[in-house]
């Protein structure tokens, strides 16, 4: 029996290890998709501060009253938005691997020296540090 006990307990601690990488894939997928539902409901906000934004822009153009505070509020909210989004969106880009066009904001490869999209040159910050 101790041939055998030798091959269970290998199947055993090789069954631990893929319950542990499966496990490990699994939170990944779960933290990716609560920061993609995280973008939508920021782009959603956002593009209901713009709705707001034009809306008090009208009011102010056609009834000839002063918004401007109005506006500048929306301006500074909608900034911010989009400055959260912006990190969401980097979280993401990186949990798959990707970085970001400085140029053009398009996800690319993190080894990319070119864009695909816009064709610019990326700088080599990432892997002069996977470098060292």
């Amino acid at each position: 029996m101790g041939k055998f006990d030798e091959i269970f307990d290998d199947v055993v601690v090789n069954a631990k290890a893929a319950a542990s990488v499966v496990s490990k894939k699994a939170s990944d997928v779960y933290d990716s998709s609560k920061y993609k539902i995280s973008a939508a409901e920021i782009r959603g906000e956002i593009n209901k501060k713009l709705r707001d934004l034009g809306a008090l822009t009208y009011k102010s153009q056609i009834h000839g009253i002063d918004l401007s505070e109005q506006m500048s509020s929306a301006v500074a909210e909608i900034t911010e938005l989009k400055e959260n989004l912006n990190t969401i969106n980097e979280h993401i880009a990186s949990s798959k691997n990707q970085k970001k066009c400085p140029n053009c904001d398009a996800s690319v490869p993190k080894n990319s020296v070119y864009c695909n999209i816009c064709g610019a040159k990326l700088d080599d910050v990432d892997g002069a540090e996977d470098e060292i």
